[in-house]
């Protein structure tokens, strides 16, 4: 995947004395819309599942017609689930080298149509597996391009005093989503879950129609008016020539030209064949840039492994299938409450405790949960009365979700932001996001099957070890690079 070109930018800190925060919020809100759009998808199979496999809960599958309908096999339930991580695989491949061609914004407004098509063929396909699965795919492409262009336009349009807010908030509205899809999933009705899915991009599409594109993109292709414009909007100065607005565009052009004249010079100098050379050899044994892949291939590994996309797509599953006291679909919407809210928590305190605590602390943390789940399957199994304790599956997935939010949800891409140099974001951030989807694929596809075949004892037993070996994983390799500049990072990588 190409480096989109505004990646990695260094940007000195100055406040335009009249400039106004709230169309940055504006327009990162309304891109992050699409981010709700990936928590529907992520989070639609835990209520949808459950409708689709019970003959008496899928009653409310078609308004217009009570029969029964096909019912789904654990297998192909397992396929649904997983080809949207297999699409998102896909999908964020091309996606940086899409948004330096055509723009962060036009790509974004362009995602809305496999979005909208793949929601449209679930709720006409009705018992067609094979169409669910096309369906599955296509908006797994979708989500997985607008994980790289929907940060990529945030990061673009905010000034420095305000980036960390703006990017903290395609987390939220990720969880947002998934919050929405589980509380519409309350109303047993599979019809009316997919429709609901399905209103959420058209009105990303209508409202963020209207929100300019990247001032840097604009820089790149030289329409540096249209840029300068871009950027007085978003400063809330309207047409208003600023010498703020100047500095900051100057900048912008810096940064483009630097970029482009080393790409120039690189193309110059090396044959394709020169550049693979170059990338081996950088990844020598002493290098930075290899210590760094190792650590955040580590913890992308780690992140996917502790099981908590199996969690989000199949938390339904899991509260009936440990016999809870309260409504699995109540339960659902707990969960995605609790996670929303816990999405808060790293801005507060990362650059507080630091980066390692926060990660083994994270890990922990879901050991524990995972432990008293396992042991709670393991009671079930041998046929110990756990009726009197149907609370304890909805606190330790809570707890589950609350700790995975604090550390290994979104650290592990901060970590890998501060480990690299910009040369090595190139490439390691492309393997690093395809690593993580087909992770993401793989745990989704294989969840179920082993669910299945050795019990959820066995299967949370399994992610708890994982847990483990994360916790030791953190304390022997990973750096801590709180308060530390990038020079100070790769010399620590470097070893002196």
């Amino acid at each position: 995947m190409e480096q989109p070109i505004g990646e990695g930018v260094e940007s000195t800190e100055y406040l335009l004395e009249d400039s106004k925060k709230w169309p940055q919020y504006l327009a990162a809100t309304l891109a992050t819309l699409f981010a709700v759009c990936v928590g529907t998808v992520d989070g639609w199979t835990s209520p949808a599942l459950p409708l689709l496999q019970d003959c008496e809960l899928s009653r409310g599958y078609n308004s217009s017609n009570d029969s029964f309908h096909h019912v789904i096999t654990d297998d192909e339930a397992s396929w649904i689930g997983s080809l949207a991580p297999l699409g998102g695989l896909i999908g964020a491949m091309p996606a940086g080298y899409l948004a330096n061609i055509i723009g962060r914004r036009q790509l974004l407004l362009f995602l809305t149509v496999p979005l909208l098509l793949g929601w449209m063929t679930i709720i006409i396909a009705q018992d067609s597996v094979p169409s669910l699965y096309i369906a599955r795919f296509i908006l797994g492409v979708a989500c997985g391009a607008a994980t790289v262009a929907t940060p990529l336009y945030n990061e673009e349009i905010a000034e420095v005093r305000v980036r960390g807010a703006l990017g903290v908030n395609m987390d939220m509205m990720f969880n947002v989503g998934i919050l929405y899809i589980y509380i519409i999933g309350v109303l047993d009705s599979y019809l009316w879950l997919s429709i609901s899915a399905c209103i959420i991009p058209a009105i990303f599409a209508v409202t963020f129609f209207w929100m300019p594109e990247s001032p840097i993109f604009l820089v790149s292709k030289g329409e540096t008016d249209k840029a300068e414009t871009s950027l007085c909007w978003l400063r809330g100065l309207g047409k208003m020539k600023n010498i703020d607005i100047e500095r900051e565009l100057n900048q912008m052009k810096k940064f483009v030209n630097d970029s482009l004249s080393k790409k120039s010079k690189q193309v110059t100098e090396n044959t394709r064949c020169g550049v693979f050379k170059e990338y081996i050899a950088d990844l020598s044994v002493t290098s930075p840039t290899a210590k760094a892949v190792k650590i955040i291939f580590g913890l992308m590994i780690f992140q996917q492994l502790t099981g908590i996309d199996a969690v989000i797509y199949y938390t339904v599953d899991i509260f009936n299938e440990a016999g809870t006291s309260l409504s699995s679909s109540v339960c659902a919407i707990i969960v995605g409450i609790l996670q929303l809210i816990s999405t808060y928590i790293p801005s507060l305190i990362v650059d507080r405790a630091g980066r390692r605590i926060l990660l083994i602390l994270s890990e922990l943390g879901m050991a524990v949960s995972l432990l008293v789940l396992s042991l709670h399957f393991t009671m079930q199994n041998n046929h110990v009365d756990v009726s009197w304790a149907g609370w304890i599956p909805l606190i330790a997935v809570n707890t589950f979700i609350i700790a995975f939010s604090i550390g290994f949800g979104p650290l592990p891409w901060l970590i890998m932001a501060e480990l690299l140099s910009t040369e090595a974001k190139v490439w390691v951030s492309s393997m690093a996001a395809c690593l993580n989807w087909s992770l993401t694929f793989a745990v989704t596809k294989l969840f179920p099957i082993v669910n299945r075949d050795f019990g959820p004892a066995v299967t949370y037993g399994g992610f708890c070890f994982v847990c483990i070996l994360g916790t030791a994983f953190v304390i022997y390799f990973v750096p801590e690079t709180q308060g530390k500049s990038r020079e100070d990072i790769q010399l620590e990588l470097i070893g002196k």
